[in-house]
């Protein structure tokens, strides 16, 4: 009878300012980096990075919730091929994020439509929070105010 692997599953959800430090920890104890992917939900980027060790059959999972603009570290630096899904969560759903390697400019695909895996609900918030940036830049107030 094969031996039968049941690896645990494992899950750590972190802040944004313990991001990089946990990657790094992952490529010290020599884990491989498996994906990485993102999600809207309630008004929020849910990032997730899954790492794996291929001898113990561990897998290990980081999830970073961050907000729609707030700026996110590109881990290409550690892990090179990240860039490759860090331009696809920039491109696909408008994650902010900064400094990847291999930077493809939102030219990874070929698309009509812009973050077209961000819901509608998404996409109007973004639109709502450049108005009121664009407002307090100009210190005008903006949707029915006086100007």
């Amino acid at each position: 009878m094969a031996e039968v692997i049941c690896p645990e599953n494992k899950m750590l959800e972190i802040s944004l300012d313990q991001f990089l430090m946990e990657v790094m920890r992952k490529k010290q104890a020599g884990l491989r980096l498996d994906q990485a992917c993102a999600a809207y939900a309630d008004g929020k980027y849910e990032l997730s990075y899954s790492f794996s060790d291929d001898d113990a059959y561990q897998f290990e999972n980081l999830r970073v919730v961050v907000g729609l603009k707030e700026e996110v570290p590109s881990i290409s630096h550690i892990y090179p091929a990240a860039s490759f899904y860090e331009n696809e969560m920039r491109e696909l759903f408008g994650v902010q994020i900064e400094m990847i390697g291999i930077d493809y400019k939102d030219h990874l695909y070929r698309m009509e439509e812009v973050m077209p895996m961000l819901p509608t609900a998404g996409k109007k918030l973004l639109e709502e929070m450049e108005t009121e940036v664009k407002s307090e830049d100009t210190g005008v107030e903006v949707d029915g105010g006086e100007q």
